[in-house]
């Protein structure tokens, strides 16, 4: 009997000389790896046109090879692009800390918060301190990976850094044993 899945996602983890393929396919009841690969890449600059045809045959050969024309796509940027950053922020409280991190992320993000697209995960600790940990890429550099994907007529539905799609991963996996 065939399976039949309720949803598909594809993840895409972009790293300078590979580029891993996941596919999953949502059942009723259980979430399967459908399909996955690892592809050897040359680094994709935007200068370098066969190293992004390479990279748009590849992902095109397997989204084809596996049916995968999924509903939800996580592209996951190189890391080298990024800049991470962690600071303690006191606060009186969880919302106040929210309120509060913009104002402190342009402090800690020099060339200021207009040309970047960022995040960041809020942890509280001990005597209403808060850490946290934020990361940033330039609109420039994430636009570019983000057309790309486009010229395979996928549409990102999440843009993220590896670290942090592994810490998310877990944290969501605690919030379902605690549940």
């Amino acid at each position: 009997m065939k399976s039949i899945f309720t949803e598909k996602s594809l993840g895409i983890d972009i790293r300078e000389k590979s580029v891993s393929l996941t596919l999953l396919g949502k059942k009723l009841r259980a979430i399967e790896v459908l399909a996955e690969q690892r592809i050897a890449i040359k680094p994709l600059t935007g200068k370098d046109e066969k190293a992004e045809k390479h990279f748009l045959n590849k992902v095109n050969h397997f989204i084809t090879e596996h049916n995968a024309w999924p509903e939800s796509v996580v592209v996951s940027l190189p890391r080298g692009f990024v800049t991470f950053k962690t600071f303690e922020l006191p606060a009186p409280d969880l919302e106040s800390a929210q309120s509060m991190v913009a104002f402190e992320l342009e402090r800690q993000f020099s060339s200021g918060l207009e040309d970047l697209y960022y995040t960041f995960q809020l942890t509280p600790k001990a005597g209403n301190i808060f850490h946290i940990a934020s990361v940033g890429i330039k609109k420039e550099i994430a636009n570019y990976y983000l057309d790309l994907i486009r010229k395979l007529n996928l549409t990102p539905t999440i843009l993220d850094v590896s670290t942090f799609a592994n810490v998310n991963l877990g944290l969501s996996q605690d919030i379902e044993k605690s549940s």
